[in-house]
């Protein structure tokens, strides 16, 4: 089925041996390329039938495929004959660390650092959410019994995705690193045992260990990694090959376990609580202002690519207050105003191509999927772009003033909705994220039509 649109990805990147990664987010084929200078051009990977749109950071190239992503990339590493979000060739291991290294700009290499290491856990992640907001949604409304087997079962779903995040989060960092995956998915693990996570009076040789609760957490096994990284390389470039298989992994642990729990564990926690309390202050404290900025901002920070970075803002917040409402409340706003706007677009089009593609990209935007209602869409018919960001706004506004916070994480959409039911039962705040989507896609799809959209309008020809 994606036959030919991974043979033309592959043709125009410049062929299999021009690849050292790929992987793949919720809607992107991310592919780290060797050489770009026998990369086509831009328009030539946009014009491929099936890429919505490309994204580049460096030697990252980010093409933009849709919800299908998944298949898409199944497809082309069989085509390509690569391994999942590894070097195309052992050979070229010491090639890819040298890589990794050149010098970038700052802010680009902690998002795509950030993005690498964390986007993968967000199925998981979003499946532990929207089951324990069910779950909440059964006992508050329908007498379920917690101490049921069916509760328990469907909990131990997001029990086993929370309680273990540093573990999924370690995995997916080392293999960002090109360095082995089960020793970063084994300090997530110690990070979480119950004799390391929340426990008084630790030491090691002598040295005092801050007590940390580790579960639900980010950042410490994310910059764990990266130390160990650091660590890993230089023994498995030098070590004799004899010993190689046994020492790494021993000297790698020893050395890396320690400085985690000692310095890095701690600083990052410190880190995480700092971000929690700043989002917490600017949501306090600007009230719907902070949320109506973030609002208008986040269709631009999709378009970008850079919403990865808020990540660990998120997290430290769901972890230290139990809900967030500044980026995801912002992010409701966003998904349903761009919703509007591309639907807005197909009633304004004549052609049949393009207002089957708007009304497309609009109703999966409504499900929480915007970037092919975004590059597809909206980066065409910039009068739409703009229209989604002042929708944003004011939703968010509103949203903001009325104190919507998400209390699971999940990318806001339609069916996500039960993310923002209270556990304690109240159903204000559901009734606020509701009224919230309403008034984005209204606005989305008012002032778009408004704008007035024409066909002869679009950036591209046909």
């Amino acid at each position: 089925m994606y036959e030919e649109l991974c043979k033309s990805i592959l043709k125009v990147i410049g062929g299999r041996d021009n690849i050292e990664s790929a992987s793949h987010c919720a809607t992107r084929l991310r592919l780290t390329l060797k050489d770009l200078s026998i990369v086509g051009s831009d328009n030539d990977i946009k014009s491929i039938k099936g890429v919505l749109g490309l994204v580049k950071i460096n030697k990252s190239y980010q093409i933009i495929i849709g919800p299908g992503v998944e298949s898409v990339f199944l497809e082309f590493v069989n085509i390509a004959g690569i391994q999942n979000n590894t070097s195309t060739n052992q050979s070229d291991k010491k090639e890819e660390i040298k890589s990794s290294t050149e010098k970038k700009h700052y802010i680009t290499t902690i998002v795509d650092f950030i993005s690498g290491s964390f986007m993968p856990v967000l199925p998981i992640i979003v499946a532990g959410g929207l089951i324990s907001a069910f779950l909440v949604c059964c006992t508050t409304f329908f007498g379920v019994d917690p101490n049921s087997g069916t509760y328990l079962v469907l909990n131990s779903i997001y029990v086993g995705t929370f309680t273990y995040l540093p573990i999924y989060v370690g995995y997916n960092t080392a293999k960002k690193l090109n360095i082995s995956p089960m020793l970063g998915s084994l300090l997530g693990a110690v990070l979480v045992s119950n004799s390391i996570s929340g426990v008084d009076g630790l030491d090691f040789l002598g040295i005092g260990i801050t007590t940390v609760n580790y579960a639900q957490s980010v950042l410490p096994a994310m910059l764990g990694v990266l130390f160990m990284s650091f660590v890993y390389r230089p023994l498995d470039a030098h070590l004799p090959k004899e010993i190689k298989f046994v020492m790494v992994p021993v000297i790698t642990m020893i050395i890396t376990v320690p400085i985690t729990l000692i310095a890095i564990g701690p600083i990052a926690t410190w880190i995480g609580n700092l971000l929690a309390t700043a989002t917490l202050w600017l949501n306090t404290n600007l009230g719907g202002l902070s949320v109506a900025v973030i609002s208008a901002l986040l269709p631009l920070i999709l378009f970008s690519g850079t919403g990865g970075c808020w990540y660990p803002a998120i997290f430290a917040s769901f972890a230290e207050n139990g809900f967030e409402g500044f980026v995801m409340t912002g992010l409701l706003s966003a998904n349903l105003a761009i919703a509007g706007a591309a639907c807005a677009v197909s009633l304004k089009l004549k052609n049949k191509e393009n207002k089957s593609l708007a009304l497309s990209t609009g109703i999966t935007a409504i499900f929480g999927i915007t970037e092919p209602a975004i590059y597809g869409v909206l980066i065409r018919w910039k009068k739409a772009f703009i229209a989604s960001i002042i929708a944003s706004s004011i939703a968010g506004l509103f949203a903001g003033m009325m104190n919507v916070v998400e209390y699971v994480f999940s990318s806001p959409s339609i069916i996500s909705i039960i993310a923002f039911a209270n556990p304690n039962g109240s159903l204000n705040n559901l009734i606020m994220a509701i009224i919230t989507m309403v008034i984005a896609f209204a606005a989305g799809l008012t002032i778009t039509l408004l704008m007035n959209v024409k066909e002869e309008d679009s950036t591209i020809n046909g």
